[in-house]
């Protein structure tokens, strides 16, 4: 568990400087938010979790933004690879992080709740 647990961080963290650092896609945000990483139990698979700027989710480029972020999963694991010693460097996947918004729209529910209980 404890070494699942570094592992996911050190993937978080290395695949976050590697979107600012060495990825020079004009259509690729250097600043989205990785906001969570699933590994599956033999380190085969990682599901990468990120919210976009507030410019991107405004402008309906998240479509866009997602696939050419997942068109450049193999450079990213080239990268990884001379990083991270690691026996085999997981196949990556992005998805958009949902629960922010999700979250919030449960808190309006809550707080509309609240006021018409008054």
């Amino acid at each position: 568990m404890y070494r699942d647990l570094r592992i996911s961080y050190e993937l978080k963290k290395q695949i976050a400087k590697i979107l600012q650092n060495d990825i020079h896609d004009t259509r690729i945000n250097k600043f989205s938010n990785i906001t969570d990483i699933v590994i599956s139990k033999d380190f085969s698979y990682a599901k990468i979790f990120i919210i976009l700027s507030y410019k991107e989710e405004k402008s309906k480029n998240k479509n866009n933004s997602l696939f050419y972020l997942n068109k450049t999963t193999e450079y990213i694991r080239y990268v990884l690879r001379k990083k991270i010693n690691l026996r085999k460097i997981p196949k990556i996947k992005f998805f958009l992080d949902s629960s922010f918004k999700e979250g919030k729209y449960i808190s309006d529910i809550l707080n509309n709740l609240k006021i018409k209980k008054k």
